[in-house]
């Protein structure tokens, strides 16, 4: 896929004096993101309570405005991306071991759709473009 400044090349003619925003450095967030499938119990307007073995003793609170959630339906299951400090702080892992046995046909399709969805997002931070080895500083 061709990116834009390539189109538009010949059009516009980019110009040597534009400097880049100065006021900030742009930092790469890839390797501090993480993506999780996890259970919701709870929910109000700025906070959403979660676990990430579907067990409700042992569920958190965690704020909205930090972390992305998926805005597709999964049922009970949700996906959500935040840094992996905050999962650290929260205890909550990527790898938890789900009992799909336990679960009804339909919960076990809505997990699944749920943990593809997680996994191309992990992939995504983690390549990002490339399909070449991962970065050395990134963490599956």
């Amino acid at each position: 896929m061709r990116k834009l400044s390539e189109i538009t090349r010949r059009i516009v003619p980019i110009s040597e004096l534009a400097q880049p925003n100065a006021r900030r450095q742009v930092r790469s967030v890839f390797n501090s993101l993480t993506c999780l499938v996890l259970v919701k119990h709870a929910e109000n307007e700025g906070q959403i309570q979660v676990s990430d073995d579907g067990d409700a003793v042992g569920a958190v609170w965690i704020n909205r405005s930090p972390v992305m959630i998926d805005w597709r339906d999964f049922g009970k299951f949700i996906v959500v991306q935040m840094t992996h400090q905050m999962a650290r702080e929260k205890n909550l892992k990527v790898l938890k071991l789900f009992d799909t046995e336990k679960m009804l046909p339909e919960e076990r399709a809505q997990f699944r759709a749920a943990a593809e969805a997680a996994s191309r997002t992990r992939q995504r931070l983690m390549y990002g473009d490339r399909k070449g080895e991962l970065h050395p500083n990134a963490t599956a």
